[in-house]
């Protein structure tokens, strides 16, 4: 049996699997304010929350799948020449260096093998901030929950999908995740916020259709001999899809036929699959597929090995040495002793003494081919070191990721909203929208207010028309809004 745990804003959803059958289930509401983008804030009171629901649901602690709505993480498609696998990890670390924008002693990587062509191997490397882990571990703790497995929810829910093409989205209060699955690998994932409190559901409806766009025009640009056909479903999940009103706006702003995303999991009718599309999607990660669809799976564990139980791993080389060792041992003894007494029994056991000598030496071959190994990994070692110092300088004039997020995102008015942040050693820059220019001013006081910083200043700022759309039972109305958007630049 496998139990799956989903962390949102809002709630804790637990599932436990036998075979392919659903066997328990079950929710509890989360108090405002515990998690808040993806990051436990109070491990203690989340944890206590998760083991009040383990105990009303009767599911075992034992083998339980976790995942966090919401988790921030950066990842790459990394194309690397064949090589050994004691030489692999370190070449992807260095290549992961110089093609994430977050640095490494931030994040927690881990990475799969998908195909290649000759002499290359294609790797689909993941990258999760380590204080986001960090936080779920301690969580687990506080619930006494062991540490199994940990996966990243677009991966979970492209999987409960399983097709070879689809748009996926997962609707959440507060989070919408958008997963778009080509040729059977998951290209493109990213999660957006909905529009703050006041906000209509179809004001949110458009800002995920928006969305949706951009991703398609952005995946068609990258692959104009391939693009993703109009025919491709888009299968939604989550709290907010069991709404027909929403399919249906979805729909019309889309054109791509809307489905419920429904996993490939026996279930009781009276399951409520939207809400637990995501526990399915990771009770898969351990439950075979079934059926010849092309849907390549990322079956990522991105719980970091420290927090692993350690498994002692001796090499075949030691192996074969100790038992040649011993071997001699047994050989050698009898001979020093049989040789006192008589010339004969000497020569013969000089006999033996050759044979013992020649797999002697190929042991010390094998041995010096261990050593040589031995060798390159401490270069590899040292290298790593240098990379730590070089990273720790980084960090010291760049500050922490985490607390920088949080600064910025806490001091956004409710009447303004992110498009895009992006994070460097020593700026972050931040994109959005507003309602009108005084809001983008009084964001740019706040972030002022809280200090530690060098400088907040508003790079660009634009008017746009928009037109929204809304649908009736009789017609169809355009309005016509005034929309601000806005860069600000702020430095440390």
């Amino acid at each position: 049996m496998y139990v799956t745990l989903n962390i949102s804003a809002t709630s804790i959803r637990v599932l436990s699997v036998r075979g392919r059958q659903v066997k328990k289930w079950g929710s509890v509401p989360l108090a405002p304010g515990l998690v808040r983008d993806g990051l436990i804030l109070q491990p203690k009171a989340v944890g206590a929350a998760i083991k009040e629901l383990f105990k009303s649901t009767k599911v075992p602690k034992k083998q339980v799948i976790t995942s966090v709505t919401g988790l921030s993480f950066t990842y790459r498609v990394l194309s690397l020449p064949r090589m050994k696998s004691a030489l692999l990890g370190e070449a992807i670390r260095r290549a992961a260096k110089k093609e994430m924008p977050l640095p490494l002693e931030e994040l927690y990587l881990s990475w799969q093998a998908i195909g290649g062509e000759g002499d290359e191997l294609d790797f689909f490397v993941l990258g999760v901030p380590r204080n986001l882990i960090d936080a779920v571990v301690q969580t687990l703790a506080e619930a006494g929950v062991k540490s199994y497995l940990i996966e990243l929810k677009p991966l979970a829910l492209a999987r409960a999908a399983s097709r070879e093409d689809a748009l996926i989205v997962a609707l959440e209060p507060g989070c919408f995740d958008i997963v778009l699955v080509a040729d059977g690998i998951p290209t493109i994932m990213h999660t957006i916020t909905p529009r703050g409190e006041g906000a209509s559901v179809e004001d949110n409806v458009q800002r995920l259709t928006d969305e949706l766009s951009k991703t398609v025009e952005f995946y068609n640009s990258s692959h104009p001999k391939n693009p993703l056909s109009p025919t491709t479903p888009l299968l939604l999940t989550g709290e907010l899809s069991a709404d027909a009103n929403t399919s249906q706006l979805i729909q019309a702003g889309t054109g791509y036929p809307v489905e419920l995303l429904v996993p490939s999991l026996k279930f009781p009718p009276d399951l409520p699959i939207a809400l637990y599309a995501t526990n399915m999607g990771l009770a898969l990660k351990k439950v075979s597929q079934k059926g010849a669809i092309r849907f390549r799976d990322i079956n990522l564990d991105i719980l970091p090995v420290t927090y692993k139980p350690r498994v002692l791993r001796v090499s075949w080389q030691f192996i074969a040495l100790s038992l040649a060792i011993a071997i001699a041992s047994g050989f050698l003894f009898p001979m020093y002793r049989l040789r006192t007494e008589a010339e004969v029994e000497t020569i013969r056991l000089q006999t033996e003494l050759t044979q013992v000598s020649q797999e002697l030496h190929q042991v010390r071959l094998a041995s010096n081919e261990a050593q040589q190994i031995g060798d390159t990994l401490n270069e590899i070692v040292g290298d790593v070191a240098a990379l730590r110092q070089e990273h720790k300088y980084i960090l010291s004039k760049g500050g922490d990721f985490a607390i920088n997020l949080d600064l910025v995102t806490h001091a956004i008015p409710p009447e303004a909203y992110f498009t895009v942040i992006e994070m460097s050693t020593d700026q972050i820059t931040v994109e959005g929208e507003a309602d009108n220019v005084f809001t983008v001013i009084d964001y740019v006081l706040a972030l002022e207010e809280q200090g530690g910083l060098s400088e907040v200043r508003i790079a660009k700022i634009d008017e746009t028309k928009i037109t929204e759309i809304e649908i009736t039972e009789t017609e169809t109305i355009e309005t016509e809004i005034t929309v601000i958007s806005f860069i600000i630049v702020i430095t440390g």
